[in-house]
């Protein structure tokens, strides 16, 4: 999350440290809760405001326009002052937030989202819940066979040479190189064969996420911040000191969070560069767009979908700029207009209902938008649906011939 401190805040207003006297400025001061982590209007101010956090912790959402394309997220650590004609609201991050607003006696402008914007902690995709086995051994030449079972398997050769065998699919660890093998594969049996001097680390885990990661048969040279994590690794797998079994899975997740990023920062480089990976890239979108559609009628958010898909936003964004040309943000409403226009067809719910459905703010707004998207209102569309004259009056009660919507 960005900072209020940093340059790019500047755009928006700027900081202080101090608090104001409003009587001293002629300005008036008013105490504001905020408790709701879901925001579904922004705010603008012909004049400066200013805005000082009185207890708990918040984050501004913050825009030159309402446009969701256009908002920024920073968090609060200091007072700050909003320029004029600035879209805004403050989000709590703790339980409840106090804050002052201070500004003339004028009325500010609320403008509602056109999807509702949900704050989200940081938290972790993915857990390392338990490691079950792990070792490290130095050998000469030797050929083996391993058996299938349902858990990760991390490879990691320190020195030497590892051949390994994945059913048709052979791999060549040099030194400091890393492969993951993915549990339920069943490719899952391994050929290993080592020609001569070879130390290797291996760790069987399992883990705690909603979905397995995107890392399985994929050679990684590991950078020096993933082998001193992986050296710490080593070195406690030989200890029998009490905290070695919270240690090891602490060192494992860190080790394939740097991997993510480094797979992250392979891809966006890619997409810039528009290599030979486009199937890989159209094939990690094709999976994207399809959950997207999925779970189109439900509030789900970009930041969710990075991390189903353990990608980052900024390569998130690249990635449709490149083969749609749209943003992730754009192509989420366009989905849900296009299903909306689905389930008044569908006829089982009032317009009301689809809006709350789709997670529109409100049922004002989604008309509107329906209206500038479609070029008909969500009423007329319906009465278009049944095929019955747009001048025909309805029933309010029903949402395609008859209509709940408000125009």
């Amino acid at each position: 999350m960005n900072k209020t401190s940093k340059n790019n805040f500047l755009l928006f207003g700027s900081i202080y440290d101090k608090p104001i006297s409003p009587a001293e400025q002629q300005l008036i001061c008013t105490r504001q809760l905020a408790r709701q982590k879901t925001v579904t209007k922004l705010f603008s101010f012909p004049c400066e405001v200013y805005i000082e956090l009185v207890h708990g912790l918040a984050s501004i959402l913050i825009g030159t326009s309402p446009t969701l394309e256009e908002l920024s997220i920073f968090s609060i650590h200091d007072h700050l002052k909003i320029k004029p004609n600035m879209y805004f609201n403050i989000i709590p991050v703790s339980n409840e937030v106090t804050y002052n607003l201070i500004a003339p006696k004028v009325c500010m402008v609320p403008t509602e989202l056109p999807v509702p914007y949900t704050y989200l902690p940081l938290s972790a995709p993915f857990q390392v819940c338990e490691v079950l086995d792990w070792y490290q051994t130095d050998v000469s030449q030797f050929h083996f066979h391993t058996s299938s079972h349902n858990y990760y398997e991390l490879l990691y050769v320190s020195q030497g040479r590892l051949n390994v065998s994945i059913e048709k699919h052979n791999f060549t660890l040099s030194a400091h190189d890393l492969i993951l093998c993915a549990p339920n594969d069943p490719l899952r049996a391994r050929h290993l064969t080592i020609d001569s001097a070879c130390s290797y680390l291996t760790v069987v885990f399992d883990l705690k996420g909603k979905t397995p990661l995107h890392l399985a048969h994929h050679i990684f040279h590991c950078s020096s911040e993933v082998k001193d994590i992986l050296w710490k690794l080593s070195k406690q797998s030989l200890s029998d000191s009490y905290y070695t079994q919270m240690l090891i899975p602490c060192y494992l997740q860190e080790v394939l969070v740097r991997l993510l990023t480094q797979a992250d920062e392979t891809r966006r480089r890619r997409i810039i560069s528009g290599s030979t990976q486009s199937e890989v890239h159209s094939d990690l979108l094709q999976q994207i767009l399809a959950y997207m559609n999925a779970h189109v009628t439900e509030p789900i958010t970009i930041e969710e979908i990075c991390h189903e898909f353990f990608i980052s936003r900024s390569s998130l964004q690249m990635l449709f700029k490149m083969y749609l040309h749209i943003s992730p943000k754009s192509y989420l409403l366009n989905s849900k207009l296009e299903k909306s226009k689905e389930l008044i067809r569908e006829n089982q719910h009032t317009i009301s209902e689809i809006a709350y459905l789709l997670g529109f703010s409100s049922i004002h707004y989604f008309s509107r938008l329906f209206k500038k998207y479609f070029d008909m209102s969500p009423s007329e569309y319906a009465k278009q649906a049944a095929g019955e004259p747009l001048n025909h009056t309805v029933d309010d009660s029903r949402i395609s011939v008859h209509s709940h919507d408000a125009d």
